[in-house]
């Protein structure tokens, strides 16, 4: 029964299908009836077939589906499927509702499935696209939320399958959004459609974000491949997800673009020629939507704008060279870039900056000159990042310079300008601009970057139209003065404008000060009332002191121009120094500091107001009216005045009236006497706070002195050769050496138990020295703000004795350089006494310290009939030492893993500190004697070195009558002397022996000199003790240090030596085949072939790489050399 039941309902479907078929091939005929009798200009309707198709289409709904969705097959032709998709849009627009949730997914499903067919046929005519897209947005607007989203879903799954779903897929959103444009413009109610959509639309941008994306990609892809056909495809799709942005884009919230960074896509495709015309038609489409009302709307709207025209800006910027011939656009376009220049809103000035930087970089600078565009002060300097692709930008523009800089016209110059100026400032000061001044999210050094390219611009400006860009800042300068006197704002934002000003300033006159044209002449009268209004300035905040001093110096070009002037600014100088208050310590140094900076710019402006000057400080000393450095720091400046004032009397004249009361005072015994002559003495030194900070001031004013003098010494006027300090040294110097000694004798133990605590603590390292690089304590300690309390803390004896070392260092340096001067002023057993007396007991820094600071310069300096008197009492104590002390900390690091340097006997800073700084302290000393022994080595003071050269052949054949007497070199060599005095030699050589143990390839490579000179003396002379110590000992631990690891640089230079000695001492002495047959790898045999190679060639070179052959047979290892 069930079985015939079926039958009889499959029969019944049958004929229905059949039916619903003969219905369509009816409809289909009515349908082309209708359509060629609308296309005919003179037959009439057919009344009966549009009757026939209206009934279809106002009867049984589910009839109407089925025969439209039969009618858009494509065995239907196009005008009877374009015709049944109109039918499918009528059922779903007008009887949607009359169906069922079932029957609507069918039909969604159904058309969704019509539209994949479509799209994948290539021949698909457009008209049957377009309206299977419009039956698609139908669905959309017809569906509630949910059924919505699936549709969507669907829609994306479509646009997956390849780029022709995509285009059409993208078809129905540009539908959709043109529906919505239609309704807001005729106001029509449809909160439903409106409100999906809205929901939707940030999965509809992130979806066009990525298809966008994607077929952009592939387009370029298959482009590369050759792919005309796909790349097509990809390419059209690419333009219909613009289509669909760009409709979009005419009512979308505008910050939704930026978000799902639709934005940053377009952009990309600005450089595309395919593209770019539907990417700039975004751009124009988003920037003329209206602002919204409210506030929070607003500033979103406002942020995405900027960003936007922030890419127009760059866009055009770097690609100016595309109106760059046409005249009028390129007018256009900088009317546009100084509106964005001027624009309230920071990041639109900020983006605009850098196409004005670049461009009147290219219009006022030469492009072929030298360096350029790398040359010190360039714009370039101030291009970093992504902007320099601006700069490079211009750098490939071909002429038309002058018809640009015609329309940097001056009008033009004054507004880029003004907004310069205004914006030079970190705060708003009240100069009645309402201008939004950098954002709060600017860090101090962006914004000082960001100054400084104003301040770039503000020159190249002023370089093209000087008159205006020096009108501008003078006029703002005097009404900045003119309200500091007024206004109550924070001294610190006035501080600041006039430092920027003064900056900006002192960019122009670099600049401008090249020519003496007409223009120079003006730009003087300017500068002139600019010069006396700054002068005639009076400020009581410290801040705006220093800012105005700033400004002074600034106009250095000015004040050499006009000699007039010097004694007007020396006297503000000293006014400004005297009206500030004790406790404005930094003013008042920088007034000092600068007043050394316009002495050394302002050459001989200075030399007549010299004795005036000399008076005023010393009269200002006497009163006690300088603080701690500042007397120092005047006294550099005098000097340098003094160094540039002309004959060598005349300078000697001016040394004296400022040195002649530091003498008075330094050399008076009572001090030296009581404070100086023993242990005990410099401890009640160390309670006179006063005292000390006299003394160390006055170290400094002689380091300052000896500075100035010689800061333009190759402007002196030094017809003789005294120098200028010559007559001073000799009063200057034995009280330092004196206090030198006292300061050393403190490390001893009988007087170190002695000091009171705080001394001891003071003689600790300190943090500072810790950090500081290789253990030396900047210079700038003693010009800068030493101060003791009235006891002296461990602390200021720390700093105070830091102080001494460092300054007094420098002014043996300096002295040095000064020859024979230094010489004849010092006694060297004083020296020898002051640095020596207690080596033993001193820590490796100081150590260290001495031998850079003065021993090393003494050495290359001292002339050779001062060797034996001088530098043997110095050198032999200094050279035992260190060799002792090193040689037992390096035992103790490589045994134990602890060097144990006396530095940190008393650190506290935990152990695996402790280890690391103690080895770096062991190092640090181990380099400084090594490249002292560098230095004894220098060729300029062993001239008399017989040369291995010039009779080669006979030394390499042992030829003895050659050898030359190895004390009559001591004159002229003084390795020669050093190894002739038997306790420093035996130091010396068990020093360089023991070097090449130690893991530190630098100490190493400091002695090559050392040992060249000394395989040279033993390969030339008479001297059999000093042939038998490098035939045996240095050339086995020469060999034995290509093993070690920190050595492997210097392996080159190693080989060479050991070839050497073998070469030339092998055929006079046995040691070097005995050390090298001592060797773990190397047979009797590998020796005679060794030798055998040897002496088949004469050429250094092929000899050592012979050697390296053999040494790392011998070794076993891989040796290389250059």
């Amino acid at each position: 029964m069930l079985m015939k039941e079926d039958l009889v309902k499959g029969k019944d479907m049958i004929e229905a299908e059949s039916e619903t078929k003969t219905l369509a091939r009816t409809v289909a005929r009515q349908i082309l009836l209708v359509v060629s009798d609308s296309s005919s200009s003179h037959s009439t309707v057919d009344e009966a077939a549009l009757t026939s198709i209206e009934s279809i289409k106002t009867g049984n709904v589910e009839v109407l589906s089925q025969v439209s969705f039969l009618l858009v097959e494509k065995v239907w032709p196009l005008q009877v499927r374009i015709y049944a998709s109109k039918m499918l849009q009528y059922l779903v627009k007008l009887r949607w509702d009359e169906l069922c949730s079932s029957e609507q997914m069918d039909i969604s499903s159904a058309s969704f499935e019509l539209m994949s067919e479509v799209a994948s046929d290539p021949c698909e005519e457009c008209g049957m696209k377009s309206e299977t897209i419009t039956l698609v947005a139908e669905m959309f607007e017809k569906e509630d939320l949910e059924m919505w989203q699936e549709l969507f879903l669907s829609l994306v799954s479509l646009s997956s399958q390849g780029p022709l779903q995509a285009e059409l897929a993208l078809g129905v959103v540009k539908r959709l959004s043109e529906h919505h444009i239609d309704y807001i413009k005729e106001e029509l109610e449809d909160n439903k459609h409106r409100h999906h959509l809205l929901q939707g639309l940030p999965d509809i941008l992130v979806w066009l974000h990525d298809l966008l994306e994607k077929h952009f990609g592939d387009a370029r892809n298959a482009e590369a491949r050759e792919k005309v056909e796909l790349a097509k495809q990809h390419s059209d799709a690419v333009i219909a997800c613009l289509n669909a942005i760009n409709s979009l884009t005419e009512w979308a919230p505008v910050p939704y673009f930026a978000e799902y960074k639709i934005v940053d896509q377009c952009a990309s495709l600005l450089s595309s020629s395919e593209f770019c015309r539907l990417a700039c038609m975004f751009f124009k489409l988003i920037c003329s939507r209206e602002r919204p009302t409210d506030a929070t709307s607003g500033a979103e709207f406002d942020s995405t704008i900027i960003r936007i025209c922030k890419m127009m800006v760059s866009l055009g910027s770097t690609n100016f060279q595309c109106i760059f011939t046409d005249s009028i656009a390129i007018a256009l376009f900088l009317e546009q870039m100084l509106g964005f220049f001027e624009h309230y809103k920071f990041d639109l000035h900020y983006e605009s900056l850098f196409f004005w930087l670049g461009l009147m970089d290219y219009l006022t600078s030469d492009l072929n000159a030298p360096n350029y565009p790398h040359r010190k002060g360039a714009a370039s300097e101030v291009f970093t990042g992504s902007a320099s692709e601006i700069f490079n930008s211009f750098r490939h523009l071909d002429g038309g310079k002058k018809d640009i800089l015609l329309l940097i016209d001056d009008e033009l110059a004054s507004k880029i300008l003004d907004v310069s100026f205004q914006r030079l400032n970190k705060n708003e000061i009240p100069d009645g601009t309402n201008l939004s001044l950098e954002p709060s999210k600017f860090e101090y050094q962006e914004f000082c970057q960001y100054q400084k390219r104003l301040i770039v611009l503000i020159r190249l400006i002023s370089s093209h139209k000087p008159i205006i860009g020096t009108t501008k800042l003078s006029s703002r300068t005097v009404i900045l003065i003119k309200n500091i006197s007024v206004s109550s704002a924070p001294a610190i934002h006035y501080a600041a404008a006039l430092k920027g000003l003064s900056t900006a300033l002192e960019s122009i006159l670099r600049r401008l000060f090249r020519d003496s044209s007409q223009v120079h002449s003006q730009l003087h009268e300017i500068f002139e009332g600019l010069f006396q209004e700054v002068l005639n300035a009076n400020f009581t905040e410290p801040l705006i002191i220093s800012a105005h001093v700033e400004y002074l110096n600034a106009m250095v070009p000015i004040i050499k121009s006009s000699p007039d002037a010097v004694g007007s600014v020396i006297d503000k100088m000293f006014a400004l120094l005297t009206s500030l208050p004790p406790a404005s310590k930094r003013a008042r140094l920088y007034i000092c500091l600068s007043l050394t900076r316009l002495a050394k710019a302002a050459d001989k402006s200075f030399t007549p107001h010299l004795k005036g000057l000399a008076d005023k400080m010393t009269r200002l000393q006497r009163e006690g009216a300088f603080l701690p450095g500042e007397h120092s720091s005047l006294v550099e400046a005098f000097f340098a005045m003094t160094s540039a004032s002309g004959a060598q009397t005349q300078q000697q004249d001016s040394f004296a009236l400022l040195l002649e009361p530091v003498r008075e005072q330094w050399t008076q015994p009572e001090w030296q006497n009581e404070y100086l002559s023993t242990p005990s003495g410099f401890i009640q030194l160390c309670s006179n706070a006063p005292l000390m900070q006299s003394i160390v001031n006055t170290v400094a004013v002689f380091k300052q002195a000896l500075t100035g003098c010689t800061f333009k010494k190759r402007k002196l006027n030094m017809s003789e050769t005294i120098h200028p300090l010559a007559c001073h040294l000799s009063w200057m110097l034995p009280p330092l050496l004196k206090l030198f000694r006292v300061i050393n004798s403190l490390s001893s133990p009988a007087v170190y138990q002695t000091l009171p605590t705080k001394l001891q603590t003071a003689m600790k390292i300190a943090e500072a020295e810790l950090r500081s690089d290789k253990g030396n304590q900047s210079r700038k300690l003693t010009k800068a703000l030493f101060t003791c309390s009235s006891g002296g803390n461990a602390n200021d004896i720390r700093n105070w004795l830091r102080a001494i070392r460092d300054t007094g260092y420098r002014v043996l340096n300096l002295s040095v350089a000064m020859g024979e001067t230094f010489y004849t002023s010092i006694d060297a057993n004083e020296v020898a006494a002051a640095f020596t007396e207690n080596i033993c007991w001193m820590e490796f820094r100081h150590i260290k310290l001495l031998i850079n600071s003065f021993v090393g310069p003494l050495v290359i300096s001292c002339p050779a009939d001062k060797w034996e008197s001088l530098l043997e009492p110095l050198l032999s104590p200094l050279l035992t030492h260190c060799q002792r002390a090193l040689d037992s900390s390096w035992t103790s690091l490589l045994r134990e893993g602890r060097a144990n340097v006396p530095d940190l006997r008393s650190f506290e800073g935990g152990e695996t500190k402790l280890i690391q700084l103690e080895r770096q302290l062991l190092i640090d000393l181990s380099r400084s004697t090594s490249d002292l022994l560098s230095k004894i080595s220098a060729p300029e003071l062993n001239t008399g070195l017989p040369s291995l050269m010039k009779h080669s052949d006979q030394l390499v054949h042992g030829e003895t009558s050659l050898l030359k007497d190895f004390d009559s070199l001591k004159s002229n060599s003084l390795v020669s002397l050093l190894l002739s005095c038997r306790d420093l030699a035996d130091s010396v050589m068990q020093f360089s022996l023991q070097a090449c143990t130690w893991r530190d390839g630098i100490t190493t490579f400091n002695l090559r000199c050392f040992f060249i000179s000394v395989i040279q003396l033993a390969i030339t002379t008479n001297n059999g003790e000093l042939r038998e110590f490098v035939a045996k000992d240095l050339f086995n631990a020469l060999i034995m240090s290509l093993t070690i690891d920190e050595n492997v640089n210097n392996s080159s230079v190693l080989v060479g030596l050991c070839s050497e000695i073998f070469v030339y001492l092998s055929p006079r002495h046995p040691a070097p085949r005995q050390v090298l047959l001592s060797l773990p790898c190397l047979t009797p045999d590998d020796l005679r072939e060794y030798e055998k190679a040897l002496a088949e060639t004469s050429e250094p070179k092929k000899q050592k790489q012979i050697t390296r052959s053999m040494l790392s047979l011998a070794l076993g290892i891989n040796i290389k050399t250059d």
